[in-house]
């Protein structure tokens, strides 16, 4: 009995064996008493290697002192050590699990003021976090990891390297208003010269993928010496591009491509010339027609010299749409059915874009082409629906060609449904941009409307006379559109107490609807008058 009892007890009547972190302690060189000074050290001095090893050991912890704010700092320190080891699978995940655990340990600590160290700590949690989460392109966290460091630190605590990385991934994922947020109140603490030219760089772009034309154009004009000649002119021809300053824009786009089609052996400036020959091409067609031979021959070389994969379907997508602009079909779908079939992602939303397109262009010729049979219409309008069945991308113009879809089709219901989401969507995006240039509405940038519809809002005559009618369904067509459905949900506003639509406004945007499907596509024209000669549009 008694043997058993000896063998049972590993101890051998020693003391009783300790858990936790005092367990650990007797193993490691590291005791808990001191640990955090001996990991301040190691910060100090660097010693990531030996960081690793006490990680290794005390990895499985969740507190190391009754201080949260030692705590942090060593989970932080863990993190900072994992991050700068050998590449691994699991390192990155590793290292965010290290920072949200250090971040929460700031938030145990509930002391009103915060010395200064503590909100540096902080904001390098609350970065890191950022960075990583951005990194991961999980935009989500990293916005809400931004928006605690905001809450929780001070600009000042914030490194400006950091600061640009952020903005710089901010702009890559298209989140301009973010980099907005974080540049606009980040620009003093930019020292050297290096960091201020890569933050006037990252909040132009963010002005101009907002639509904020007119400031990107005011801050370009502020620091013209301090960027380099391949941005700045770049940038000069997206802001006149942008502004629909189309001769402008060639001028500058001719200028930065001669320079670097002369440095062809630069790989890292592949991006910025194709960049740029597309947009060349783009404003050459937009400026004249007689550009059309000049802009299709740019679109082919830079086709012809591009290898990375994203930019040759951004080139073919490009193609695609300028074909259908100017009414070449067969060019238009034979181009954007090679996107579709060499895109790198199947499922990825370049493609459900060109599907979109070809769809578009289906129904065009659909529309247009008045030497079609019907036979041919009816092959022709099956082959735009199947190809619209494929996106998976909602947006304004989706609605109204599946609006047209439905009608050509024969499903009204649908059709006016996909119609009115249409006119919705339109009526809230014209009161926050120019129906031309999408300059956003801002402290009177754009200050007059359609004296028609007042829907479209422009920022000049000029902008009102490039969308008049310079397509199909132009603003000539859909004015009357606007105008209607304008007063219609003015008047449906007063009727709140009364659910739903009476017969007569029902029939009334029924035959507003017939009116405006029947304009856009000659051939199903009946000799009914017009319903639009009688509207008046007068609040």
């Amino acid at each position: 009995m008694g043997k058993k009892s000896r063998r049972n007890n590993k101890n051998n009547g020693g003391p009783l064996r300790q858990k936790g972190l005092a367990a650990v302690s007797t193993r490691t060189a590291a005791a808990p008493a001191n640990i955090f000074k001996t990991i301040l050290h190691l910060m100090n001095d660097r010693g990531i290697e030996t960081l690793l090893k006490i990680e290794s050991k005390y990895r499985h912890l969740d507190t190391f002192s009754d201080d949260p704010e030692k705590d942090a700092y060593i989970l932080y320190a863990f993190g900072h050590a994992k991050y700068h080891c050998s590449e691994e699978e699991t390192r990155l995940n590793r290292v965010i699990h290290y920072y949200e655990r250090a971040k929460e340990r700031m938030e145990d600590s509930n002391a009103d003021d915060q010395p200064e160290a503590q909100m540096k700590l902080k904001s390098e949690i609350g970065m890191h976090l950022a960075l990583l989460y951005s990194d991961d392109r999980d935009m989500e966290k990293a916005i809400s990891s931004y928006r605690w460091l905001l809450v929780n630190c001070n600009r000042h605590n914030i490194e400006a390297v950091c600061v640009n990385l952020l903005s710089r991934n901010f702009n890559q994922f298209k989140k301009f208003e973010y980099t907005i947020e974080v540049l606009e109140g980040s620009m003093d603490m930019m020292e050297t010269f290096n960091e201020k030219i890569q933050a006037e760089i990252s909040l132009i772009y963010a002005y101009i993928g907002c639509g904020e034309f007119l400031k990107a154009k005011a801050a370009h004009k502020k620091h013209p010496r301090s960027f380099d000649i391949y941005q700045w002119v770049f940038q000069a021809g997206t802001i006149a591009e942008g502004l629909c300053n189309y001769e402008a824009a060639i001028v500058h786009f001719r200028k930065v491509l001669a320079e670097l089609l002369m440095q062809e052996n630069d790989d890292s400036l592949n991006g910025t010339r194709v960049s740029c020959s597309v947009g060349l091409a783009h404003n050459l067609m937009r400026y004249s027609a007689d550009n059309e031979a000049e802009a299709f021959a740019i679109f082919q070389e830079e086709l012809d010299r591009c290898v990375d994969p994203l930019d040759r379907e951004m080139i073919l997508f490009d193609m695609g749409t300028e074909y259908r602009k100017i009414n070449k079909w067969d060019q238009s779908i034979e181009t954007l059915h090679q996107l579709c079939l060499s895109s790198t992602r199947p499922d990825g939303a370049m493609v459900s874009q060109g599907n979109g397109a070809i769809a578009q262009t289906y129904l065009e010729q659909y529309c247009t082409d008045t030497t079609l049979d019907i036979d041919q219409r009816t092959q022709i309008l099956c082959c735009a629906k199947r190809y619209s069945f494929r996106v998976h991308i909602v947006s304004t113009e989706t609605h109204l060609t599946q609006a047209q879809l439905s009608y050509f089709n024969g499903d009204k219901h649908e059709a006016y449904r996909h119609l009115k989401l249409y006119l919705d969507a339109r009526l809230a995006e014209c009161k926050l941009s120019c129906y031309s240039c999408k300059q956003r509405v801002r402290h009177g940038s754009v200050p007059f409307s359609c004296a028609s519809c007042l829907v479209a809002s422009y920022c000049g005559r000029k902008h009102q006379k490039l969308t008049w009618k310079n397509e199909r369904i132009c603003h000539k067509v859909l004015c009357p559109l606007f105008g209607y459905w304008r007063m219609a949900k003015k008047k449906q506003k007063k009727r709140q107490k009364h659910k739903g639509l009476t017969n007569e406004d029902r029939c009334e945007y029924e035959r507003v609807f017939e009116t405006f499907f029947e304009s856009i596509c000659p051939h199903v024209k009946t000799c009914v008058p017009s319903y639009y000669d009688g509207l008046t549009f007068v609040d």
